[in-house]
């Protein structure tokens, strides 16, 4: 189904058929905001011809119409194993993950249902907004118990926007996330409308909150920071080894779930970078991301290594936790902070604002922090580092090897989940 999607997005062109379309659209996120609030991007009022074709729009992409060969595949369809000629098939009600274990439970896969269906009642409460979407929590009653899902409910086509880049924005953050399988990435699971027709993405629910609360209102120390960045850097590398970048890591795009788990989330500016059974790596273009968190070449260069970007972006957010602060608002030589910290990298000293960061660390933060992305590691290079291999992971119960536990949840989080084993030991509903 992912492989009819992206088939499709190519036939949403018709003038421009003989395109190769790799998947470069970057959605315009809260990089103008260094402030770690998310932007809420105005809608604009929808014309009637338009609100009238958007739903034949998805229908588009999400499947039917006459079969046609693709001649040129994309990188993107090349990422989905879908370089072989393919026809597309009938319309789907939504488009289904792979993905598999629990949080699949309960996500009915009968052709035609509907989203109720599915996934049960979404609730009005929001856990997460951003210029592209809404997010909110839908509840699914089961003979063993309640199915949580988090809803991403995507805005409206603008006026302004044609139809073939609408769809291409939601296809392509689902045809990535729904490929990525990691303990430490956030689960996708379907691509469906909900009953007031705007288009979803149905996700894994992590009811421990986005890191940048926890750091904020959280009590973690040394060990849980460096067990989360442990977390963050297998993620990231995994999605390394996939040919994806994600290019908008940082402390809001965290997730932690009921078992001490680290999810990467948010792959509306992710990028195919390379195909598996390729060697060549093809650069990122376009500024994206929260500025705090964005590498100096993606402010100054026309094309980049998206993974050196996400090296960048992983050690801004270790600093984060450790200084519950960021370390500057953007890498830029006119931003003070950053120019001192150019200044002492150039004469070949530690930088005075990572002290409170231990030696070793500080050094692998250093490297990871390097204004030139070719000195800069890779993930895997991260990961096979000393200060990397001494770092204990915590088990879902957040035991530590040889003694010791992990908390990397507010009080109030830990309150509620106290809460509820008191509740369920009673034999009460929770």
């Amino acid at each position: 189904m992912v492989m009819a999607a992206e088939t499709a997005v190519e036939a949403a062109d018709s003038t421009k058929a003989g395109d190769e379309t790799n998947v470069r659209r970057h959605i315009s996120t809260s990089s103008q905001h260094s402030d770690h609030t998310l932007c809420n991007e105005p809608m604009a009022a929808k014309a009637p011809q338009a609100a009238a074709t958007e739903e034949s729009a998805l229908a588009q992409v999400l499947a039917a119409g006459s079969p046609r060969v693709e001649k040129r595949p994309s990188l993107m369809q090349r990422f989905l194993g879908a370089a072989a000629p393919s026809k597309r098939v009938s319309p789907p009600a939504s488009v289904h993950s792979s993905a598999s274990g629990t949080a699949r439970r309960g996500a009915g896969s009968e052709a035609g249902a509907t989203f109720e269906q599915k996934y049960g009642t979404c609730s009005r409460e929001c856990i997460g907004q951003g210029a592209t979407a809404v997010v909110r929590v839908a509840y699914k009653q089961h003979r063993d118990g309640p199915q949580v899902y988090a809803i991403k409910r995507f805005r409206k086509q603008h006026a302004n926007e044609t139809e073939r880049k609408y769809v291409k924005k939601l296809t392509s953050e689902y045809c990535i996330s729904s490929s990525v399988h990691h303990k430490n990435v956030v689960s996708t699971l379907d691509l469906i409308q909900d009953p007031h027709k705007n288009w979803c993405q149905v996700m894994e629910y992590c009811p421990g909150g986005d890191l940048y609360t926890v750091i904020r209102d959280g009590n973690m120390g040394l060990a849980e920071h460096e067990c989360c960045f442990k977390q963050l850097c297998e993620g990231v590398a995994h999605l390394h080894s996939l040919g994806v970048c994600h290019r908008d890591i940082k402390a809001e795009n965290l997730l932690l779930d009921a078992h001490n788990t680290v999810k990467i989330t948010d792959f509306g500016v992710a990028d195919v970078f390379r195909v598996a059974w390729e060697e060549h790596v093809h650069k990122s273009r376009g500024l994206c991301g929260s500025e705090p968190y964005i590498a100096p070449e993606m402010f100054t260069a026309k094309s980049y290594d998206g993974r050196k970007a996400d090296v960048w972006s992983a050690a801004v957010v270790f600093y984060t936790m450790v200084y519950n602060g960021i370390p500057w608002r953007a890498a830029k030589e006119d931003d003070a902070n950053y120019a001192r910290y150019l200044e002492a990298i150039r004469a070949g000293r530690d930088y005075e604002g990572f002290r409170r960061i231990d030696a070793r660390s500080r050094r692998l933060i250093q490297r990871m922090l390097n204004p030139d992305p070719a000195a800069r590691p890779t993930m895997d290079e991260v990961l096979e580092s000393d200060v990397m291999r001494r770092i204990c992971v915590c088990d879902d119960a957040g035991r530590v090897p040889g003694g010791g536990s992990h908390s990397h949840y507010t009080e109030e989080f830990e309150e509620r989940m106290a809460s509820r084993r008191m509740r369920a030991q009673a034999g009460l509903r929770v």
